[in-house]
């Protein structure tokens, strides 16, 4: 498949070998003259897996609120000294924190996407320049439908947040094939005993979305590719993981955004969700309608149904699993 060229309004990010140095300057410029990014999209197997048009929303991800949900979690289970892979680490959203946290040897970010990847670069550039922080810290293009390419053993920790529902292909039998591919593949990177981080969302949580809720047929969309709780810890223990936990965390994917119901109404605000993109056009109208209506004639009943679903099912599922030691 050849390269797909998106104009953007940016300047180019450097290149890999420079983002991996260490302590460089940040020569990327927000404001910029129209450039360009080439995304090889031969890495990614199908458009029905990358469903949403990451290029486009990687520019309001961050602006919209989104959220590092329970990374606070994540750095108490991080041993000291860690090395960590973030796979599918979008704009970095958990970068500054795990690294600032005084825990993390190196950080390694991988995203397929280079939308994503532009913002994560920015974020590395800027840790690096930290004097105060001795973290190496890297980004990597590549695809997590592919092997991982690191050595056996590496790894002290590895986390994926809000990712598996994007490497489902819903248009074969064993649509999860790829999720038990990448932990196979993240359990023959990690050290033995090295911590498998995972934030998903429960069936019931994401019935519990308020526009979610708002569009039936993407629920049944998400629910076929999110394996619920029961089927995702199977996947774990047979790619060979033990010590499995799992944490409900009721704060929202958009932190206090996500109460800010009229940014439903905005392209910045959805474009922190891949949610929307599974709607079909008639689908889209009909829930911005009746999303207006119920903001302008009964909002008080709306806020209370939304902050009460939250309340029974929370908004993500944090799940700690471990390597087998030798």
């Amino acid at each position: 498949m050849a390269d797909s060229v998106v104009n953007v309004p940016i300047t180019t990010p450097p290149a890999e070998s420079e983002v991996g140095s260490s302590k460089i300057t940040d020569t990327i410029e927000t404001a910029a003259d129209l450039s360009t990014i080439v995304t090889d999209q031969s890495r990614i197997e199908n458009e029905e897996i990358e469903f949403e048009d990451y290029l486009k929303c990687s520019f309001s991800y961050d602006k919209a609120g989104r959220t590092p949900v329970c990374v606070d979690k994540i750095i108490e289970v991080l041993p000291e000294d860690a090395a960590v892979l973030d796979c599918g680490c979008g704009t970095g959203n958990y970068m500054t924190s795990i690294v600032k946290s005084g825990k993390c040897k190196s950080y390694i970010g991988m995203d397929v996407n280079e939308g994503m990847l532009y913002h994560a670069r920015k974020k590395a550039a800027a840790l690096r320049n930290d004097d105060t922080i001795s973290t190496d810290v890297t980004t990597v293009a590549g695809s997590l439908l592919e092997a991982l390419p690191f050595e056996d053993n590496v790894f002290d920790c590895v986390v994926i947040n809000q990712v598996i529902h994007h490497l489902v292909d819903v248009r074969v039998f064993d649509r999860f094939k790829y999720v038990t591919a990448l932990f196979d593949e993240i359990n023959r990177v990690l050290k033995p005993g090295g911590v498998f981080s995972i934030n998903t969302c429960a069936h019931d949580q994401k019935a519990a979305c308020w526009w979610v809720a708002a569009m039936p047929t993407v629920l049944e969309k998400l629910q076929i590719r999110t394996p619920d709780i029961d089927e995702l810890k199977k996947m774990i223990i047979d790619a060979g993981f033990t010590g499995f936990t799992f944490v409900r965390d009721d704060t929202p994917l958009l932190g206090d955004a996500y109460w800010k119901y009229e940014g439903c109404f905005s392209e910045e605000y959805r474009s922190a969700s891949s949610t929307w993109s599974l709607a079909s056009d008639e689908e889209y109208a009909k829930a911005m309608a009746n999303l207006k209506y119920a903001l302008r004639e009964e909002r008080e009943t709306f806020d209370n149904i939304a902050r009460n679903s939250v309340a029974k099912t929370g908004h993500t599922i944090q799940v700690f699993s471990y390597k087998k030691s030798e």
